[in-house]
C-alpha cells in the first residue's frame, strides 16, 4: 500500500517536471534533431499526464495535486496541446533554441500554476510564464512595443485577479475584479492581449488553459458575483464573434470562441463542459483557427468535444437562467451558420486572414480553377489528424465517465 502511494506521488511529480526536462533536452540538441526530440518528450509527457489521471496521488504529501479529476484531465489537455504545438513546428522555429523550448516551459509553468497551494501563487506563476514568453517572442528587433503591450495586458489581468482575492470572499467587488482579471489572462476577445506574432500560440495556448482551470479553483472565493461576471464576459465574447462583420476580425475572435464558452461553463458550475471546451481550445484553437477542421471543432460542430460540451453547458444553463440559455443558443447557432461555407462546391483556397476560416477548408483539394471540391472532416496533416482523433474520443469518453462517476 505504501509503495503504491509512493509510486503515484512519484508519477505526479515526474509529470510536472517532465516538460522542464524536455525544454532542457530540446535546447541542447542540434537544430535538425530538435523536432524529433521534442515530439518524443511531448509524447512521453502525454503518457505521464494520462497515467496521473488514471492513478491519482493521494495522502498528505500530494494534497491539492489530484483532488479534482477535472483538474487532472485539464492537465492532460495541456499536455496534448504541447504535442500539437510541437507537431506544428516550423523549420525556422528549430533554429532558435529559446523559441523551440517555449511551448515546453509554458506548459510546465501552466501545470504548476494549476496545482499551487494558493490560487494567488498560481497567478504569480502565470505572470512569470507570461514575462518569460514575451521575452522570448519579443527579443527580436522591432518587437519591443508589441512585447510591452502583451506584458501590460497580462499584468493588468493578474493585478485585478489578485486584488479580488485580497477582498473578503463572496463580495461583489472581489468577484467582479477576479472575473475581469481572469478574462484578461484567458485572452477573451476585447479583454485579453492581441496576438500578432505567428508563434504566440506557443505561449498563450497553455496560459489561457491555466487561467480557465484556475477560475474553477477561485469560484468558491468569488461567489455569485464572480460566477455572473464570468457568464456575462463569455456571452459578450460569444455575441461579438457572432455579430462581427469584418472577416479578419472574425477570424481573430474565433480563437477565443471555445474559451468564451469555457468561462461561461465555469460560471454556471458545469466543470466537465469547461473541460471539453478546454480540449477544443488546446487542440483546435490557438494558432489553428485558420484551418477548416479546426473551425468546425471550435464552433461546436458534432461529433467533437466542444459539441458535447455545448450540450452539457446548455443543459445546466437552462436551470441557471433561461434568458442566458436562449441567448447562448442563438449566439452559438449564428456562429455555426457563419462558419459554414455558403457554397460547398465553390470554396476558395485562401489564407486565414482572407476568411478561409469561414469559407472553406484549407486542407480541401482544389481543381484547376482553384475552387474547393469538398468540406471534409478528416485533415491531411498529422497534427490535425491527432487533434480530430482526440477531440472525437473526448466527446465520447467524457459523458461515459460522468455516468460511471469519474467526474
Amino acid at each position: 500500500m505504501i509503495a503504491g502511494l509512493q509510486i503515484t506521488v512519484f508519477l505526479a511529480a515526474l509529470a510536472f517536471v517532465w516538460p522542464f526536462v524536455g525544454a532542457v533536452i530540446v535546447c541542447v540538441v542540434t537544430a535538425p534533431r530538435a523536432r524529433d526530440v521534442a515530439l518524443w518528450m511531448a509524447g512521453i509527457g502525454c503518457a505521464l499526464a494520462m497515467a496521473v489521471f488514471v492513478f491519482p496521488a493521494s495522502g498528505g504529501a500530494s494534497a491539492g495535486w489530484d483532488d479534482d479529476p477535472v483538474q487532472r484531465a485539464g492537465r492532460v489537455m495541456l499536455a496534448f496541446g504541447l504535442l500539437l504545438n510541437v507537431l506544428d513546428y516550423a523549420p525556422a522555429l528549430a533554429q532558435d533554441r529559446l523559441l523551440r523550448t517555449l511551448p515546453h516551459i509554458s506548459t510546465a509553468l501552466a501545470g504548476l500554476a494549476c496545482v499551487a497551494a494558493n490560487p494567488a501563487i498560481g497567478l504569480g506563476i502565470v505572470q512569470v510564464a507570461l514575462a518569460w514568453g514575451v521575452f522570448v517572442l519579443a527579443r527580436r528587433p522591432g518587437q519591443a512595443m508589441a512585447g510591452w503591450a502583451l506584458v501590460r495586458a497580462g499584468s493588468v489581468g493578474t493585478f485585478l485577479a489578485l486584488s479580488g482575492l485580497m477582498l473578503p470572499a463572496g463580495t461583489l467587488g472581489g468577484g467582479l475584479m477576479m472575473a475581469c482579471g481572469l478574462s484578461v489572462l484567458a485572452g477573451l476577445a476585447f479583454f485579453g492581449p492581441s496576438w500578432r506574432d505567428a508563434n504566440s500560440p506557443l505561449l498563450f495556448v497553455p496560459l489561457a488553459g491555466a487561467a480557465l482551470l484556475l477560475a474553477m479553483r477561485m469560484r468558491t472565493h468569488g461567489g455569485m458575483a464572480f460566477e455572473a461576471a464570468l457568464v456575462a464576459a463569455g456571452l459578450l465574447c460569444l455575441w461579438l464573434t457572432a455579430c462581427s462583420s469584418r472577416l479578419a476580425q472574425r477570424w481573430h475572435l474565433l480563437r477565443s470562441f471555445p474559451l468564451a464558452l469555457g468561462v461561461m461553463a465555469v460560471g454556471v458550475g458545469a466543470d466537465v463542459a469547461a473541460l471539453l471546451f478546454l480540449c477544443g481550445w488546446c487542440l483546435a484553437g490557438g494558432g489553428r483557427a485558420g484551418q477548416g477542421w479546426a473551425v468546425r471543432a471550435v464552433t461546436c460542430f458534432p461529433p467533437g468535444a466542444p459539441f458535447v460540451g455545448c450540450l452539457l453547458l446548455l443543459s445546466v444553463m437552462a436551470d441557471w437562467s433561461w434568458l442566458v440559455a436562449v441567448l447562448s443558443v442563438a449566439g452559438v447557432l449564428i456562429c455555426l451558420a457563419r462558419a459554414m461555407p455558403a457554397h460547398v462546391g465553390k470554396e476558395r483556397r485562401t489564407g486565414p486572414m482572407d476568411g478561409s476560416s469561414f469559407r472553406g477548408d484549407s486542407n480541401a483539394p482544389v481543381n484547376a480553377s482553384g475552387n474547393g471540391l469538398g468540406y471534409r472532416f478528416w485533415p491531411d496533416d498529422p497534427a490535425g489528424r491527432l487533434a480530430c482523433a482526440v477531440l472525437t474520443a473526448m466527446g465520447l469518453v467524457a459523458p461515459l465517465a460522468m455516468m460511471l462517476g469519474a467526474f
